[in-house]
């Protein structure tokens, strides 16, 4: 049963982390491995900060467990299975650190190759 909340019962009350709140921390974590390219031209992770649309992240909380899916950019010149481990690795020690859940998945979708022309472009769009 997926839940929207993850409700934990101490002694002194209840702890309650949004799934909203989980799916902010995977996607701030995964925007800190090198090599992770720009998704603000595809429905991405940086999408996540934008309340209407986040499709670049999706968090499931089952049994007290969290799994996560990211569809993620990775830039030309960087291995891109490397890239990807390093995600799933960076988003799993964040929301643990985090929030005290167990994280049983981090599922990668590699959706893009960016390509150097893309990110000259992007930087003169700044």
């Amino acid at each position: 049963m997926e839940e929207d909340n993850y409700r934990s019962f101490q002694s002194r009350g209840e702890i309650e982390i949004s799934k909203d709140v989980i799916t902010t921390i995977a996607a701030v974590a995964a925007t800190e491995v090198d090599g992770l390219g720009d998704m603000e031209r595809e429905a991405g992770l940086s999408g996540v900060f934008k309340r209407e649309d986040r499709k670049g992240v999706e968090t499931y909380l089952e049994d007290g467990h969290v799994r996560i899916n990211l569809k993620i950019a990775v830039k030309r010149g960087y291995p891109v299975h490397e890239v990807a481990r390093k995600v799933q690795r960076q988003v799993k020690e964040e929301i643990e650190n985090m929030t005290g859940l167990k994280v049983s998945q981090v599922n990668i979708d590699v959706i893009r190759l960016q390509l150097e022309e893309e990110e000259e472009a992007l930087e003169e769009e700044e």
